[in-house]
């Protein structure tokens, strides 16, 4: 059976081509997920360097470096593969977004299916974009550093049980994972995120890592299905609130809490759109509804953009 018993299986990658047509790239990672296939991976920095000649460039967008030689009539690479010239100065200048070459085909990193969602590169782990809008801070830090720096806030007890509602990518879950949990059950609404997620290298372990339990479904509604005190720590990353009300409500608050165990630890990420929508202050009321629902040690961090809490003992 794949997927380690969970119910959704992803099977496809979408990606667009630079003529706009859509093609399909099909992925394998059933068992251990060792069939996992990912393809080399170019972004337009990737192609300046391929094309300056220099000795080694990454392909998996950062995690490892790789060889190459630089001929008349393309790139070489140590495995016999090539890319020719006029396929890398098709993709040089392309920022901000992330290429894959398939059957002659250079394909975007990016599903359309009335929303757009694509892979975008950043200085660290890559970033997703939905229909214009990044889902991770990048602005002075990496979507991998800001992953951490909320986990540390929380506090991860090693063995630890965690939630983490709205996986994206997976940068919280995998962070998680690395601090010492045994154990980490994550939601996604979005089955196109976890698309784009099979074509990340830097969520390898999402679809790999048998600690993590992934589930497709609304968290509103997939959390009244966990039993009662039994997560350790909750992060709860959610879109912004003109798109996910309810996940910002005191009475999803308070599932949450039914969730954690007696002294169990959150962070709820708010960033700063209090500035941006016409005076309303995000902030101020999710630690209200998070009070009014009974947790305690409520605080506010900006260096994270979010609010930790803990339910009471």
């Amino acid at each position: 059976m794949c997927t380690r018993g969970w119910p959704f299986q992803v099977r496809r990658a979408v990606g667009l081509s630079l003529r706009n047509e859509i093609s399909v790239l099909r992925l394998h990672h059933c068992g251990d997920g060792m069939g996992r296939v990912v393809p080399p991976l170019f972004t337009a920095e990737t192609v300046r360097l391929l094309l300056e000649g220099r000795g080694s460039v990454s392909l998996d967008l950062g995690l490892s470096h790789t060889d190459f030689h630089l001929g008349e009539d393309g790139v070489v690479f140590p495995d016999g593969s090539e890319i020719g010239l006029d396929d890398l100065r098709r993709i040089e200048g392309r920022e901000g977004a992330v290429f894959f070459v398939r059957d002659g085909v250079i394909l975007q990193v990016a599903i359309s299916d009335g929303h757009f969602y694509k892979l975008v590169p950043t200085d660290g782990a890559p970033t997703l974009e939905i229909d214009g809008v990044r889902m991770h801070r990048t602005r002075g830090t990496t979507p991998d550093a800001d992953a951490r720096m909320k986990l540390e806030a929380v506090g991860i007890p090693r063995g630890g049980r965690g939630l983490d509602t709205c996986t994206g990518l997976g940068y919280s879950a995998l962070s998680a994972l690395e601090e010492g949990a045994a154990l980490v059950v994550s939601t996604e609404l979005r089955h196109q995120v976890l698309r784009v997620a099979e074509m990340n290298p830097w969520s390898r372990g999402l679809f790999e890592d048998r600690r993590l339990n992934l589930v497709l479904g609304d968290a509103y509604h997939v959390v009244d299905a966990l039993p009662e005190g039994f997560f350790d720590f909750v992060i709860h990353d959610p879109p912004r609130v003109s798109l996910a009300g309810r996940l910002y409500s005191g009475d999803f608050y308070l599932k949450m809490k039914r969730v954690l165990v007696p002294g169990g630890r959150g962070f709820h990420y708010t960033g700063e759109p209090g500035s941006r929508h016409r005076g309303i202050d995000l902030r101020r009321g999710v630690m209200r509804r998070l009070r009014q629902g009974g947790f305690v040690d409520i605080s506010y961090s900006e260096k994270i953009r979010g609010v930790t809490f803990s339910k009471p003992r």
